[in-house]
């Protein structure tokens, strides 16, 4: 789904099929690049924040290491793996969103099997925060 360009002046619609469209890109890279994609996706929309929340994201072999007390190991990796997948997923949302991402931060909690992929985008004008 391509977003239509920004008219000038006018914060573009962060409406549920653009958060649906965020939801499976981020589902999709997960897949792709991961091995599994989470089971469920919701992406929230505030301003300039975006927030996909993931759940059932962890691999078989992250949820072993889960599994014989090696959590930290899960949070390394992950947090690794997603700072080298960076530009995929602002790719991603910019595309989708017709705004430019300022900021992506990523986190996942290994002892329920939750991810985050978060967003901040860049301010459409000065009023914009």
């Amino acid at each position: 789904m391509e977003a239509a360009e920004p008219v000038r002046g006018a914060r573009p619609q962060m409406d549920g099929a653009l958060r649906s469209a965020i939801s499976q890109a981020i589902v999709q890279i997960h897949a792709e690049h991961y091995g599994k994609g989470a089971t469920q996706a919701k992406t929230f929309a505030w301003d300039n924040l975006v927030v996909c929340v993931l759940k059932d994201v962890l691999t078989v072999a992250e949820r072993t290491l889960v599994d014989v007390g090696k959590p930290e190991a899960v949070r390394e990796i992950r947090t690794t793996f997603q700072s080298t997948m960076e530009t995929t997923f602002r790719a991603a949302v910019e595309r989708l969103s017709g705004r430019a991402v300022r900021s992506f931060m990523s986190q996942v909690d290994p002892a329920t099997g939750l991810g985050v992929e978060v967003f901040v985008l860049e301010p459409l004008g000065p009023d914009d925060g």
